[in-house]
């Protein structure tokens, strides 16, 4: 990372790499063991589709967490874009394991905070 990136720009871009991997996580273990979730209080479609869906969220997840660690300029675009996606996704998959995603949307606003408020600097 570049010497005027803050701290909490470089700890952000970390966080970022580790949610992404525990989405990952999430989307293998929703694909490998059905049984792990609960099925029946999701919104909608099955829990290999939100398996598909968090594993695909990721993944992206993890790259924009690489270009954070770059500091290039449009990883705080794609972060916060990653950010409201995370938040959305685990929202809307909240029934299959609600003490899960409450953590993810509460790290991923955090995420959201810090580019949204570190985007000028």
């Amino acid at each position: 990372m570049h010497p005027q990136s803050t701290g909490a720009v470089r700890f952000i871009a970390v966080l970022v790499l580790v949610l992404g991997a525990l989405d990952v996580v999430w989307g293998i273990s929703a694909l490998a063991n059905r049984d792990f979730f609960d099925e029946e209080e999701l919104l909608f479609s099955s829990i290999q589709t939100w398996g598909w869906i968090h594993l695909a969220t990721g993944i992206f997840y993890v790259l924009v967490g690489a270009l954070l660690l770059q500091d290039k300029p449009a990883g705080y675009a794609l972060g916060m874009f990653g950010a409201f996606l995370a938040i959305l996704v685990n929202f809307l998959s909240i029934g299959a394991y609600p003490l899960w995603s409450v953590m993810l949307i509460a790290l991923s606003f955090c995420v959201l905070f810090v580019l949204a408020t570190r985007l000028g600097e």
